[in-house]
């Protein structure tokens, strides 16, 4: 009898779960070679074992490779792919595959949604970190048109960010949608903006910023 695609399947699994995702790779090539077809549990048990154990860019490969052989990740396939990209700080290829994900209109169900407000706060707040302030803000809106809650270290750091560009106007919108949010920033939040508007003789601003506080 001839092993199929579940038998190699479950083997995948027991590797990759033990640690040897490199022997699980092996037997992903004997797997092709008796032309036996993997499927999208085959895909998802390599890529969450390579995940694992830091191995992204294989991963990433095993991803590519799926898709030619016209299967769609679904948004825990990307999950894990962005998780383990903000792990090591490369956020720019975090938000690469969030785009890629959205562009695919490929949406997270109930089980992985906490799993995509965590990525999509973190990849913000990443990329504000590495000075790519555009894109993070672009990302933080569309996290809002697709009601995806924003965390308040999120408000916070986009906030510190503008502040630190000199768009104050940003800045304060910042604030404002914070509120609006139900969130509520902390002192050193507050002071930061205060002394922005002052340090620009934005005194109106200073003012309205005085009161929501």
């Amino acid at each position: 009898m001839e092993p199929n695609v579940f038998t190699y399947s479950s083997l995948m699994d027991g590797l990759c779960k033990d640690g040897h995702s490199s022997e699980a790779m092996e037997l992903l090539e004997t797997m092709v070679s008796k032309h036996c077809k993997p499927n999208m549990i085959t895909y998802s048990t390599l890529i969450h074992g390579l995940c694992k154990e830091g191995r992204l860019q294989e991963a990433v490969e095993i991803l590519d490779r799926m898709k030619l052989q016209g299967l769609q990740p679904d948004a825990g396939l990307y999950g894990k792919i962005i998780s383990g990209f903000c792990d090591i700080n490369k956020f720019q290829e975090a938000a690469n595959f969030l785009d890629e994900m959205v562009l695919g209109r490929t949406l997270p169900n109930r089980l992985t949604w906490s799993l995509h407000v965590r990525i999509y706060n973190m990849v913000v707040q990443g990329l504000c970190t590495k000075s790519d302030l555009s894109r993070a803000f672009h990302l933080y809106l569309s996290m809002r048109t697709r009601g995806i809650s924003v965390e308040t270290g999120t408000f916070e750091t986009l906030m510190e960010s503008f502040c630190k560009n000199g768009d104050l106007l940003k800045a304060g919108r910042m604030v404002d949608e914070m509120v609006i949010d139900g969130c509520t920033p902390n002192e050193g939040a507050w002071s930061m903006l205060l002394g922005a508007f002052w340090d620009q003789k934005m005194v109106q601003e200073a003012l309205n910023c005085f009161r929501l506080r």
